[in-house]
């Protein structure tokens, strides 16, 4: 089991430091309440999480049944394709970075999370996992090498809620610290932290998915074995 968590931990902590997510927490954090509102949102994402991945990793494990040799190559394709797509956009990021001086546009739900109900935070968090164009094809990734392992049942399960826990650290870690650190003592690292992430997220974004683009590549040359 643990090779294979080993294998997918890239593509959990590429999920975990994906900037907008992290953004959103934080800006949950420095709502009024921001304990609930950080569980709305934990909960939407984690479940989001989950239900991808364990998806994903089935549907490989069934189609790898008695067909282990092409579900293999099945498998590093979607590895290259995944890693060659991550290459493009790090360019295209690249290429629409801010010119220097120049304040990054604020992603459009930066100015409306701190209005939105607990039900708005739960599908909010959901689709900060999943609905971009980044977080999905990592999920499809990690889903695909955990379900054509050819674990047992527990051992699947087990790999599948590591890499959610790891995803997740950094959306679970800062809502730890504001329940017992406390709102107020915590607000203003929290707002630190937002100014770095905004003035950053261009930069973040096309370091993770050329360092992703590279590493998924690695693995799916396997293909010319």
């Amino acid at each position: 089991m643990w090779p294979v968590v080993g294998a997918v931990l890239p593509q959990a902590m590429a999920i975990a430091l994906s900037p907008v997510p992290m953004i959103c927490i934080v800006l949950v954090l420095l709502a009024p309440r921001p304990v609930r509102a950080g569980l709305c949102f934990a909960v939407g994402w984690l479940c989001a999480l989950a239900i991808a991945v364990a998806l994903v990793a089935w549907l490989t494990d069934t189609v790898a049944d008695g067909h282990e040799d092409g579900a293999r190559d099945g498998i590093d394709v979607v590895q290259l394709a995944i890693g060659v797509l991550f290459g493009v956009l790090a360019v295209r990021y690249w290429r629409k970075r801010p010119e220097p001086g120049t304040a990054p546009p604020r992603p459009a739900i930066v100015d409306r999370i701190a209005t939105l109900s607990g039900l708005g935070l739960v599908l909010t968090g959901a689709a900060a996992a999943l609905a971009n164009l980044k977080n999905l094809p990592l999920v499809v990734s990690a889903g695909s090498q955990l379900g054509g392992a050819g674990l047992s049942s527990a051992s699947l399960i087990a790999a599948a809620v590591i890499f959610v826990v790891a995803a997740s650290i950094t959306v679970l870690g800062p809502l730890l610290a504001v329940v017992f650190v406390g709102s107020e003592q915590s607000a203003r690292g929290l707002r630190s932290v937002e100014t770095w992430l905004l003035a950053n997220l261009n930069t973040i974004t096309v370091v993770l998915l050329a360092v992703l683009s590279a590493v998924l590549v690695g693995q799916g040359l396997d293909l010319f074995r």
